[in-house]
């Protein structure tokens, strides 16, 4: 584990907790969503920042909690390319299993206008390569189908999330994110993904003032994207500024 892993670790550790059901005081399901990629050696101090209006979730003694992701696509990547072209109505279709606790979930995140997010999610016994007839039943949209969905990527990373002491913002923190298309790895150690939900757009966030008090930027990340992008044969030009202050990042 790095230094700064370390630090960063003590000092989540030393935040007020909060249960399960607590958070569930700001599901916040629709939502307006606020993006920051930062590099782990600011992380500690951040954190440290915003320890006073945050409490962190805690299950069974746990603070940072493991995830896994299936992502699934057509075979043209149509919804990747979606998001690309910057198409307002689009989405993203996954399976998402916490490992710390075994749930597991089917889940649809609708993109509607400006940033505002739309999920809706079912409950699964495991992560499935394969469509079911009732997930594909959950699939609403004009030009995609579920039947011409398939697997496509792994998503893994390690989250941390917090919630504001008046409920009204969740932030969910990413570390030691990787990538398997099963044909190629990527991993992003030095990389912490913060994203910031709240009901309506406010940059009177702690977190949002402590990010771009250090210069960082909004950055419009998204996981399976930048999956798709680095590790496929697709276009991806759009994408292109995002790796550029990746890159930047990763290499100091």
């Amino acid at each position: 584990m790095s230094n700064d892993l370390t630090r960063s670790t003590e000092t989540i550790n030393s935040f007020d907790s909060l249960t399960l059901e607590e958070l569930d005081k700001v599901k916040l399901l629709n939502r307006v969503d606020s993006k920051y990629v930062i590099h782990i050696k600011d992380f500690p101090m951040i954190l440290g920042e915003i320890q006073s209006d945050y409490k962190v979730l805690e299950i069974e003694s746990k603070r940072i909690h493991r995830y896994e992701s299936l992502y699934f696509d057509t075979v043209d990547f149509d919804l990747y390319k979606y998001h690309h072209n910057d198409k307002q109505d689009r989405f993203k279709v996954r399976y998402r299993k916490y490992l710390d606790t075994g749930l597991c979930y089917f889940e649809i995140k609708y993109k509607e206008k400006g940033n505002r997010t739309n999920k809706i999610r079912a409950k699964r016994i495991d992560i499935s390569t394969t469509l079911s007839e009732a997930d594909i039943k959950m699939i609403e949209h004009d030009l995609i189908k579920g039947e011409m969905l398939q697997e496509k990527v792994w998503v893994y990373f390690d989250r941390i999330t917090i919630a504001n002491n008046n409920f009204k913002e969740r932030v969910t923190l990413d570390l030691n994110i990787r990538f398997d298309n099963k044909k190629i790895v990527k991993s992003f150690p030095e990389l912490v993904v913060c994203e910031i939900k709240q009901e309506k757009s406010s940059y009177t966030s702690s977190v949002i003032k402590a990010c771009t008090k250090r210069h960082y930027e909004q950055t419009g990340f998204s996981k399976y994207s930048t999956a798709i992008a680095m590790m496929e044969a697709v276009k991806n030009n759009n994408f292109k500024p995002n790796f550029i202050k990746i890159n930047k990042l990763i290499n100091g």
